[in-house]
């Protein structure tokens, strides 16, 4: 690691941390706007032209999400717009929390980017970089705007599933199944930030176990039967556990928190959105199962490989057997 890379990797922990613990609308958005600026040179660090298009393409909607979450803060201090627009400010604050976190219907750059970046910066994207807009979400939205929220958790979830299934690119397929992941997130904040807690750090935690073995195995290949090819009987074992557990197949660990969700909202009666996640999830199974049939089939062909790091496995192994140790 380069010393400008361990300074960029320390300011982007700083800029969350800071939002996190930030009691004023103005140190949440420097924290983001810091955490932002560390990220786009990390994910421009290979000087690869695809990578430098598509920090540029970050860089962008984050600066669009950005100007919308100042324009809201900027509103709620001004007594005038407090008291005329009152309804409209956590509308836009919403919006540019969606923004930034690329959900439906603003979705659109989310998987270009991923497909064009390597996959630690895949990883940093699809969890770190979430961590402070989920949250301020949590804390900062009021009740009232629960039917907004309610589309945009459904739309997320349906988006998530019809966007994967004609893609042959792995990384934007994993980037349409975060969007799937955070309309089930978004759906929790009607519910319990207890719930939500639980299902980001499941989420997080299959992740990292997926791109790192993904990483590790040199996949860097667009088509997704060539770049399965290269892995190994036991590298093919894990990623097809993990992803079983992304799609919240049971008895996996992703089960665990989705059974939660839908138990949650059926006792509050939002059969509505309840379904809409059952069918992006059904969807989101589809597409692993065919990935999982591509596995299956490449498998006759065996090149060089590098076996998983044992961390990764480990990680594997919670994701396979924690849903067992929660239900007893």
């Amino acid at each position: 690691m380069t010393p400008s890379t361990f300074l960029f990797a320390l300011t982007l922990i700083s800029g969350t941390l800071i939002s996190l613990s930030s009691t004023n609308w103005l140190y949440l958005w420097m924290g983001m706007e810091l955490n932002l600026l560390s990220f786009i040179p990390l994910m421009a660090t290979s000087q690869s032209l695809q990578e430098t298009e598509a920090s540029v393409k970050y860089f962008i909607i984050q600066a669009i999400g950005s100007g919308l979450m100042l324009t809201a803060g900027i509103m709620s201090i001004n007594p005038m717009t407090l008291s005329n627009f009152h309804y409209l400010i956590p509308m836009i604050f919403f919006i540019s929390m969606v923004i930034k976190l690329g959900m439906a219907p603003c979705h659109q750059w989310l998987p270009p980017v991923m497909s064009s970046i390597s996959w630690i910066h895949c990883m940093i994207l699809a969890t770190w970089q979430k961590v402070s807009p989920l949250i301020m979400m949590m804390y900062i939205m009021p009740r009232n705007m629960f039917l907004m929220v309610s589309i945009t958790a459904m739309l997320s979830a349906l988006v998530g599933g019809m966007g994967g299934l004609n893609q042959t690119q792995l990384r934007a397929l994993l980037a349409y199944s975060s969007i799937g992941h955070m309309g089930w997130m978004t759906a929790t904040l009607e519910c319990s930030s207890n719930l939500f807690i639980f299902y980001f750090s499941v989420y997080v935690v299959i992740s990292i176990a997926l791109m790192t073995i993904l990483s590790n195995n040199n996949m860097m290949m667009s088509k997704i039967p060539n770049s399965i090819i290269s892995l190994s009987p036991m590298s093919f074992f894990m990623v097809m556990v993990i992803i079983f557990s992304l799609g919240g197949l049971p008895p996996f660990l992703g089960f665990i928190p989705k059974w939660m969700i839908i138990s949650e909202l059926s006792s509050q009666l939002m059969f509505t959105l309840m379904l809409s996640l059952i069918a992006g999830s059904l969807i989101n199974l589809f597409y692993y199962f065919n990935m999982t049939f591509n596995f299956i089939l490449s498998l006759t062909q065996q090149p060089h490989f590098k076996a998983p790091p044992l961390w990764a496995g480990l990680l594997t192994v919670t994701s396979s057997l924690s849903s067992f140790l929660l239900i007893l």
